[in-house]
């Protein structure tokens, strides 16, 4: 049987995964939407607004993980 303090860590862990693979959605989405406009000077900054909002979904999610984690270990801590 795995301890507490080791299923919190693969919860984090598997959040982090899926905050990155949620961030690659958001890129493959994005950039197929972008394509659909003709190719300008404004495609370049579509690229750079789909890769920003990816890098936030993902760096955002991957510190939710971190912190939940964390607060549910502070509350075991807690616990008599």
């Amino acid at each position: 049987m795995t301890s507490r303090t080791t299923r919190i860590r693969i919860v984090a862990v598997l959040g982090i995964v899926a905050a990155w693979l949620i961030g690659a959605v958001v890129v493959r989405l994005g950039l197929d939407w972008a394509d659909t406009f003709p190719y300008s000077t404004a495609s370049e900054m579509r690229y750079l607004a789909v890769a920003a909002v990816a890098l936030v979904i993902a760096i955002g999610g991957s510190v939710a993980s971190v912190l939940v984690s964390r607060q549910a270990g502070a509350a075991r801590k807690r616990q008599p």
